[in-house]
């Protein structure tokens, strides 16, 4: 009989401050609902949610999701927008710190305030983030490996995922991804001269097809 198709939710977020559009939400709105093995047969089954940029909606969304699939995913990848970052960044570590720059969507700002009292001050995913990102960049994807999320959202999300799966029986890995502006990314896969066609990897569609191999990896 043929294997179960593995399962990964992929997140991303809604505008927030400044910025127009959120590449990360227009990145998981392109997504296909699934995703071919290279060279295996089989195939992984896309589930995809846009986060409200608010500290206690974007967690209780992502929860409800978690919770209404229990046990269902292989993996959750976490995407946001890191507007002063040229490469895209595969974070190490979520801090148990809220510590917010600007007011949230929902007009929320804490400063040196902690997630949740009792844990651990960081925790770390589990996915080998340095060998992903060595992979992704010998195919032609400019990133870097991060060791923290920042202190704002995208970081408070993380760490309640990460914490979330620490108490499930069988534990997805969690993972998140910040990309850069698209036509930041643009610049920065032009000076990388990389091995792909640079049409191929212009905007938005250099970073979907990142976001593509990212999961593939998680998977594999």
């Amino acid at each position: 009989m043929p294997s179960k198709p593995k399962r990964v939710l992929v997140a991303g977020f809604d505008a927030f401050d400044n910025l127009d559009v959120n590449p990360s939400q227009v990145v998981v709105e392109t997504l296909v609902s699934s995703i071919k093995l290279p060279g295996r047969k089989g195939e992984v089954l896309l589930d995809t949610l846009i986060l409200p940029t608010c500290c206690n909606k974007a967690w209780s969304k992502l929860k409800r999701k978690l919770d209404a699939n229990k046990n269902a995913y292989e993996a959750v990848i976490l995407t946001g927008v890191a507007a002063k970052r040229e490469k895209i960044s595969l974070e190490r570590f979520a801090l148990n710190i809220r510590d917010y720059r600007i007011k949230d969507n929902g007009g929320h700002q804490y400063l040196d305030e902690l997630i949740e009292k009792g844990a651990p001050d960081a925790l770390k995913t589990g996915l080998s983030v340095a060998a992903m990102s060595k992979a992704l960049v010998k195919n032609g994807v400019v990133c870097e490996v991060s060791n923290h999320a920042g202190t704002f959202i995208c970081n408070e999300v993380y760490f309640k995922c990460l914490r979330y799966q620490e108490k499930q029986p069988n534990p997805a890995s969690v993972l998140f991804v910040h990309l850069p502006l698209p036509q930041t990314y643009t610049k920065s896969l032009k000076a990388a001269k990389p091995t792909r066609p640079v049409a191929k990897g212009l905007g938005i569609n250099g970073m979907l097809d990142a976001v593509e191999q990212i999961i593939v990896l998680t998977v594999s």
